[in-house]
């Protein structure tokens, strides 16, 4: 935990910083931390590249957007400290102007590998998510359908994590999500079956609503889906399933005596 003297030195020297350096486009921004003493794991604790990134948006005020490619360098050239505070950058900015900062923030996103892109949709979309869907959904919706695999994932995962805080928009999610099954979905499947198992356990009636409107279809991977989702017995499911392990179709029929061998087990608990 940061004390009171250490954030007073590292806002000394931020301002320090940004009077004399950041104009000049001196982007070494370690500078201002890295006498902080403390070690976790051989690096300078996140707390305290959040702390300074927080103060600098606070000394720049209204002139934010004049940086740009401070903050581009940040993420591209300042490693993981770099990151941490581009990070924290956008929780103060993209909000203000998502005009600014969105092409900014996918950039980024485009760079990213698979854990740095969780965390940047943890730490500054989500939030957004959770405060104003109806802003930011076709952004997540978006991500969710990218052409690139680490982002298509997190994006879905993203989403997961929005309803099981915000449970009002699950059919609206579910609705958007559900029109994409007609189609083939690749390696994003285990994404949908995630989404699915989440709505299951955060609201069985919205569940339920998915198995009344796909439960007569007899596309295998639609199939598939519905019963790789199948943990515990619901009455309501039974019927589809069994007719499904008569099936001609070889698929269907996996899919549902695997379903259907879980249903038994759960009902006889």
């Amino acid at each position: 935990m940061l004390t009171i003297d250490w954030k007073e030195r590292l806002n000394m020297d931020t301002a320090d910083y940004i009077a004399n350096k950041l104009p000049k486009g001196d982007y070494d921004f370690e500078i201002i931390f890295n006498a902080y003493p403390e070690r976790v794991n051989g690096k300078i604790p996140s707390e305290v590249i959040y702390h300074v990134a927080g103060h600098i948006v606070q000394l720049l005020g209204k002139k934010h957007e004049e940086y740009l490619s401070f903050y581009r360098a940040l993420w591209d050239k300042k490693g993981d400290y770099g990151k941490l505070a581009f990070s924290q950058i956008m929780t103060k900015l993209l909000h203000r102007k998502p005009l600014v900062y969105m092409p900014l923030f996918d950039e980024a996103l485009n760079k990213a590998s698979s854990s740095e892109i969780a965390a940047l949709l943890d730490r500054v979309l989500l939030p957004l998510l959770r405060k104003e869907p109806g802003k930011y959904l076709e952004k997540a919706y978006k991500y969710s359908s990218s052409q690139n695999p680490e982002l298509r994932k997190n994006g879905l995962h993203l989403l997961v994590k929005l309803i099981k805080k915000r449970e009002d928009l699950i059919p609206g999610i579910m609705h958007h999500f559900s029109n994409q099954w007609l189609y083939p979905l690749g390696d994003s499947v285990p994404s949908h079956v995630l989404m699915l198992k989440a709505v299951a356990k955060q609201s069985p009636e919205q569940y339920l609503k998915v198995w009344e409107e796909f439960g007569g279809s007899r596309d295998p991977q639609i199939v598939e889906l519905l019963c790789s989702t199948v943990t515990e017995y619901l009455p309501q499911i039974e019927a589809p399933i069994e007719l499904w392990t008569r099936s001609g179709n070889a698929r269907l029929k996996k899919a549902a005596t695997a379903a259907h061998k879980i249903l038994i087990k759960k009902k006889g608990a």
